[in-house]
């Protein structure tokens, strides 16, 4: 039978004749912690126990799996998100937003790898997505529409973060250089004729920087997932 998930589950507010020891709230700060030091692996129930003085035993009263912990950690983490402002330009916020999300991601290696593990859906996220939802409140698409959007661009986000990291959890510009060195002598070595074409095209060495080139795309997949009515 499928556990719960923790969002569902009441908290617990004592343990057996003595209050609780730790709240939840507290067991996810010293995780994140922990996350913020050394990064998502270093995340165990004995390690976040350590930290809070305690034996992991005392976790498992508010945490049935190390799951649940990672749940808490990403939902607190996006409750500290701010989303970019409103403009009235629902295109444009959507893109600066989604950006914004990425640097955020950048600044919190951890949280990529959590999400990717955990598809997050707590209430700081759901507050998110009704954000998001109310910058689409006057097109006309429909619901499904405009969630399969959100869908397409979050994934698109966490995809561009992962691919840009070298392995270690942080943007590395110096891999990123060595991506663009590889491709370079694949064209230059005369056999990759189409790589070559496509490469010394109309937009290439334009100057474009990463994060634009990312913005463009997002623009162009908003045009053609909710088109103007």
């Amino acid at each position: 039978m499928p556990r719960e998930s923790i969002w569902l589950r009441p908290v617990p507010t004592s343990g057996i004749g003595r209050p609780a020891e730790w709240s939840r709230e507290q067991i996810t700060a010293s995780a994140i912690a922990v996350a913020d030091a050394d990064g998502l692996a270093a995340v165990t129930m004995r390690r976040v126990a350590t930290e809070l003085g305690t034996g992991a035993a005392s976790l498992y009263r508010h945490l049935a799996t190390r799951g649940d912990l990672l749940d808490l950690m990403i939902d607190h983490a996006f409750g500290e998100y701010e989303p970019a402002p409103d403009t009235g330009d629902w295109r444009a916020d959507l893109v600066a937003d989604h950006l914004q999300r990425l640097r955020y991601l950048r600044s919190r290696p951890w949280l990529l790898d959590a999400v990717l593990d955990r598809p997050p859906l707590g209430p700081n996220v759901v507050r998110l997505v009704e954000r998001t939802l109310a910058r689409l409140a006057t097109h006309p698409a429909s619901g499904s529409a405009k969630m399969e959007t959100i869908g397409v661009l979050t994934g698109m986000v966490q995809t561009y973060a992962q691919n840009e990291r070298p392995g270690t959890g942080v943007l590395d510009e110096d891999f990123i250089a060595a991506q663009a060195a590889i491709l370079m002598c694949a064209v230059d070595d005369g056999t990759h004729p189409h790589l070559a074409a496509a490469l010394s095209g109309p937009g290439s060495g334009t100057g474009e920087s990463a994060d634009d080139r990312l913005a463009r795309i997002l623009r162009l997949v908003l045009d053609g997932l909710l088109p103007e009515p």
